[in-house]
Order: structure tokens, then sequence, then C-alpha cells
């Protein structure tokens, strides 16, 4: 569900604050009568799959129909793989797992007993006076520890992750023409675990016109702060390496009888070898195509923030209908390119 707060016309666009505003939750829009027109932010549908069972697959032909109900016409075959491939893999779908609500306050009640069974077995060597004061001091201290321990696992949900929103990166991109981005959030139905993949109507030619200037002024004027950030927008890949082929000659002939015994795991001959390799998402490049390729990487963030009501709170904003729901451009402005700490990117 998309979050909006009241409208508020007199204020201007500013610098985005850290705290989040108490929005409150939309619907999902219903598609426009005549004359209505899609605004910035507006969800347009939400696409639903049960996280425990195998195989599976979104139902994007269903997504299709109901973007055609919006006047959008977008073929499913154009991010299907995309969207499919960057969620659906085993390895993606057990990190959403693992990393729901449910499972994080599984943690914090286990790290509570055990902090509170640790401090108390440790305390029993001291003496404290009346028992009941040193239970009351144990429990103080392993709910502390355990409130700390949670307001750490909420702030890292608000930071970029690169195991889902950043895997939609090739999704968002071929969608941008179609003012359609792509966000994932997980939530959990009874004992099951469901992922939603949001469908969130957005016209982006001005915050790609925006940002364009934005990057053509910082590399005049900060070219060594803007060159800082992009080298911190990268992600490690594994890819495949052949081996050399060898040269035919005499001094190049092998030994039919190898100098090394065999190995005892045949199958380990069989792999592939593997490098890893650094990969800028946000190469060097002309200043449009660089805020082009920064909108489709933080797409997906940007997306999950808002249906989330994660958004740090703006005092106004350039390009949606809500003056306190920052656009994309501000959030990258603010927290990707600008001079300050990136809260939403360190790890």
């Amino acid at each position: 569900m998309a979050c909006e707060p009241q409208m508020d016309p007199g204020r201007a666009a500013g610098p985005l604050p850290t705290s989040s505003p108490g929005w409150n939750a939309l619907p999902v829009g219903s598609p426009p009568g005549w004359g209505q027109e899609l605004r910035n932010g507006q969800v347009l549908t939400v696409l639903r799959i049960d996280n425990t069972c195998a195989p599976i697959s979104f139902d994007l032909g269903a997504a299709e129909e109901q973007l055609q109900t919006w006047g959008i016409q977008v073929p499913a075959d154009q991010y299907r793989s995309l969207a499919e491939g960057a969620l659906l893999e085993p390895q993606v779908r057990r990190y959403i797992i693992y990393n729901s609500r449910p499972m994080r306050l599984a943690f914090a009640v286990v790290f509570y007993v055990v902090v509170w069974a640790n401090i108390y077995s440790t305390s029993q060597l001291f003496a404290l006076g009346n028992h009941w004061v040193g239970v009351l001091l144990v429990t103080l201290a392993a709910m502390s520890l355990t409130l700390t321990l949670m307001l750490i696992f909420e702030r890292h949900q608000r930071k970029a992750n690169t195991n889902t929103d950043l895997r939609l990166t090739a999704a968002n991109e071929a969608l941008l023409r179609h003012r359609v981005l792509l966000g994932v959030t997980d939530t959990v139905e009874g004992c099951q675990s469901v992922i939603q993949l949001w469908f969130v109507y957005f016209d982006l030619e001005n915050c790609v016109q925006f940002l364009s200037e934005y990057v053509r002024e910082m590399k005049t004027s900060q070219e060594s702060l803007l060159r800082s950030r992009l080298s911190q927008l990268c992600v490690v890949m594994e890819t495949g390496v052949s081996p050399a082929p060898q040269a035919e000659g005499p001094e190049n002939l092998l030994e039919d009888t190898p100098l090394l015994p065999s190995s005892p795991h045949p199958a380990d001959a069989d792999r592939p070898l593997m490098q890893t390799e650094l990969h800028q998402l946000v190469p060097e490049a002309e200043p449009e195509e660089m805020a082009q390729q920064l909108l489709a990487v933080f797409g997906g963030y940007y997306i999950r923030l808002l249906v989330t009501c994660q958004l740090p709170q703006a005092m106004g904003t350039r390009h949606t209908d809500s003056p306190k729901v920052p656009c994309p451009c501000q959030l990258i402005e603010a927290y990707i390119l600008g001079t300050g700490c990136c809260p939403f990117l360190a790890r």
C-alpha cells in the first residue's frame, strides 16, 4: 500500500531530514475514470506469490491486463525474465525469508533468552544483595540489549539491499520508458512467507532532467566528490573463466602421465573456474545516461521505501503531488550524491 501525507501546497522543495513521518496508508487505486490522470507514486497493481512453494512464478499476464486498464501498454516479455530471474532464484528467496520480520523477532527472542541467562549466571558470582533486585537488573540489561538489536534491524531495513532492490535494476531500466517502476517487499500471512511485486506509476522525465543538470554541475565543480560517490556504487560479481588454450609445439607438449595424482573428487575438475569482479553500477558517461542509470538502479529501492512508508520526510517535493513525499531525484541527490554520509547505503 502506498503512503501519502496530507497536502500542503505552501511549502517548497527542500533537503530531506532523516526522520520518518507517520503517514497514512492508502489502498491500491482503481482504474481511472474519464479524464482522470495517473499521479506519480500511484500504485497500479501488486503481484503476490507464496515464497514457501516451489516452483513458483509471478502472474505477469494478469499484471499486463491490469496495466492495460490504466492505459499502459507494457508487454510482459520485456521484463518477465528480468523480474523473475532477479527475485525467484532459490538463494534470493531464502534471503528474503531469513530477513523477514518474523525471523528477526524470533532471533530477538532467542537473543534475549541467551543474554538473560548469561548475565544471570555471571551475576551469581557476585553478591548483589536482594535476589529480586538482581533479577530485575539482569532483566533490564537483557531488554536494553535486545531493543538495541531490534533498532539495528529496523535501521538496516532502510538501506539499499543488493539482494532485492538492486537486482531489479535491469527490469526497471526496461520499464522507465513506460513510466512504471517495480519494487519488492515481503510479508507473512499466517505461517507463509509472501513476496509482493509492486507496479507503481512514475513519470521520471523531470527527474532525469534534474539529475542530468545536477551531475553536469558536479562534474564541473565537484568532480572528486562525484567520483567518490560513484565508486561506492559497486557490486561484486562472479564470472566464469575459460582457461587459455595451449599453443601447439614441441616445447608445449604435455606428458601423457600426470605428475600429480588425480583429484579424489572428479566432479571438482568439471566445475568452471570463477573469478570475482567489481562491477560499477553507474559508470562514467554523459550526464543524461548517468541520470537514467541512477534512477534505474535505485528505482526498486525508492519503491520499497514508498510503499512501506519509510521514505524520509521532505519539506517539499519536486515531482510528486504530495508535498511531503520526496521524488526519486530528491532521494538520490540527498543520500546518494549528497555531501553528507550515506546512511541508506552504509553496510
